[in-house]
């Protein structure tokens, strides 16, 4: 189970880019592909914008080395399938995506299903809730943010709880924090810096 659990945390981020050197990142250079980057310990995050969603590549250090992930968001608060070295992880959400009102709405939710290498493993409920309004830094340029956070509890698993910090200009969340079933901090990705364009 505690597999499962890893496995399932990763549900809830390579290339070569183009520095943006002395600018801050626009809505307009996010529709090339993002590279956000934290140097320690090194954590490194490709977004390509897909419709309303995401694509993501991304580089995790593990274990003294750089393990690649890839996933599919059908929103960048909302991952749909992550593909690692530990299988496919796919989650179906029952309710429409309807996520950009979080502000005004407060509250989504809807009933999730997990499939694991495409055989259904267990179901459960998703909770996204708005939190408010603040602002995050990378690499000195500032960003308006929604505090979200997000639940997923399946059952007789722990729930999996992150506070997302999710810029609706840039259609990008810039920094996360895994909270305790307590709402206590477990761990956090924030970026050090960010790059432009696709790499080869």
């Amino acid at each position: 189970m505690s597999i499962l659990l890893r496995n399932l945390s990763l549900l809830v981020g390579i290339t070569l880019a183009v520095p943006a050197f002395g600018n801050c990142l626009t809505a307009n250079e996010t529709k090339q592909g993002v590279l956000l980057t934290r140097e320690t310990p090194f954590y490194s995050v490709f977004y390509k914008p897909n419709g309303p969603g995401l694509t993501e590549q991304r580089l995790v250090e593990r274990d003294g080395s750089l393990q690649p992930v890839s996933a599919v968001y059908l929103h960048p608060l909302l991952v749909e399938k992550r593909v690692s070295a530990s299988g496919t992880h796919e989650l179906k959400y029952a309710n429409a995506i309807a996520l950009d009102d979080l502000p005004q709405k407060k509250n989504w939710q809807s009933d999730t299903t997990l499939f694991i290498n495409g055989k259904k493993s267990v179901s459960g409920t998703t909770f996204m809730k708005f939190d408010g309004l603040g602002e995050e830094t990378i690499a000195s340029c500032s960003y308006k943010v929604w505090a979200i956070n997000s639940r997923l509890e399946l059952t007789e698993l722990p729930p999996i709880i992150f506070e997302q910090y999710y810029s609706p200009e840039l259609h990008l969340v810039l920094r996360s924090v895994r909270l305790s079933a307590s709402n206590q901090p477990l761990s956090e990705v924030r970026f050090d810096r960010f790059q432009i364009g696709w790499g080869n």
